[in-house]
């Protein structure tokens, strides 16, 4: 990684001066492309003329604290920022799942800021939209997530709690709930709603979840790449907790198709099971696993109605984050 520099906090201090020395290459760069995956952050692909060699090191990824105060308020709400510097900065390195490249790596509490700039794993990104997501894709995605999980079983150390982020999410879920109700009946059956409205009423449990281990909280296919076989980004929420909860999430971000059926949810399952049997990880069974599950999905509906209470105006990311919660709706409806 470069020695410390001076970050950049807008766009226009992305500079061919500051990300040649952030590099040690001599660069120019010949767009600045803002990519719009970025929900509490400021997202650039930054396209260079370089002198490198290698075919895909002719773009890298800056991402920057967004300036936008519902952004920045649940940034520091959830310390995502902080979080996702130090995984770079500690964890990324001792994990069995390949991340992107870390080329300089900022992070300060007051004023807040951040500024990454990381390898750019774009081209070899999963299916997405409406399109069928490859059988074959599935599986391979869920063996990796299996090995990221198989590494801090159980050991929590030094990484932030589950729990925590619960308490975070706290009396806030009923009002984006509420907030958003006409979404929210018009997207889930009845019954979601009622499962999801009872989950709210209960409140989230108060003991740490058992078995917990490093989740990612935000596995779908927007944040990981088939490139290197696969390449998971944006580590922004990671935290100890239940390994079920990256599962449920993968699944709820699946695109839409005719293969969305209990079954295939069954079969998924499995494939992650086995995986997790192949590691060693002989003390979780496929029944405990299927009940983590089935509990952990009336918390997921907080994030895509938190995140469109968030930004109203952005029709695109409300579209797909619509179609997420329709989709777990859905994975209520089939397994309670």
């Amino acid at each position: 990684m470069a020695p410390a520099r001076l970050p950049a906090f807008s766009s226009d201090q992305i500079t061919s001066t500051w990300l040649s020395a952030i590099l040690a290459e001599t660069v120019n760069i010949y767009e600045i492309q803002p990519l719009s995956t970025g929900y509490i952050a400021d997202v650039f692909r930054v396209h260079l003329k370089t002198t490198l060699a290698a075919p895909d090191g002719q773009s890298v990824i800056v991402k920057i604290a967004s300036q936008v105060p519902s952004k920045r308020r649940v940034a520091k709400q959830f310390n995502s920022y902080q979080r996702e510097h130090k995984f770079y900065k500690s964890i990324a390195s001792g994990l069995a799942l390949n991340t992107p490249q870390c080329y300089y790596n900022h992070f300060q509490l007051e004023p807040l800021s951040l500024c990454l700039v990381l390898e750019d794993v774009s081209y070899g990104l999963p299916v997405s939209g409406n399109q069928p997501f490859p059988q074959a894709e599935d599986h391979a995605v869920l063996k990796h997530l299996a090995a990221l999980h198989k590494s801090h079983w159980n050991q929590g150390k030094g990484l932030p709690a589950f729990i925590d982020n619960l308490d975070q999410i706290g009396a806030s879920y009923n009002t984006v709930f509420r907030r958003q109700h006409v979404l929210s009946t018009n997207l889930l059956s009845n019954f979601s709603f009622q499962v999801i409205e009872h989950y709210i009423h209960l409140g989230p449990p108060v003991q740490p979840p058992h078995p917990s281990t490093l989740i990612h909280v935000d596995f779908k296919p927007d944040n990981f790449s088939l490139k290197n076989d696969l390449t998971v980004f944006d580590w922004g929420d990671y935290c100890f907790g239940p390994p079920a909860f990256d599962l449920a999430y993968f699944m709820m971000h699946r695109p839409a198709g005719s293969d969305l059926t209990l079954e295939r949810d069954l079969n998924l399952q499995k494939t992650y099971h086995n995986a997790l049997l192949k590691l060693g990880i002989l003390d979780y069974t496929m029944e405990k696993l299927q009940e983590d599950f089935r509990e952990i999905l009336p918390l997921l509906a907080y994030t895509p109605l938190a995140l469109m209470d968030m930004d109203p105006a952005d029709a695109s990311k409300n579209r797909q984050l619509s179609s997420s919660l329709w989709q777990l709706g859905q994975m209520i409806d089939r397994h309670y």
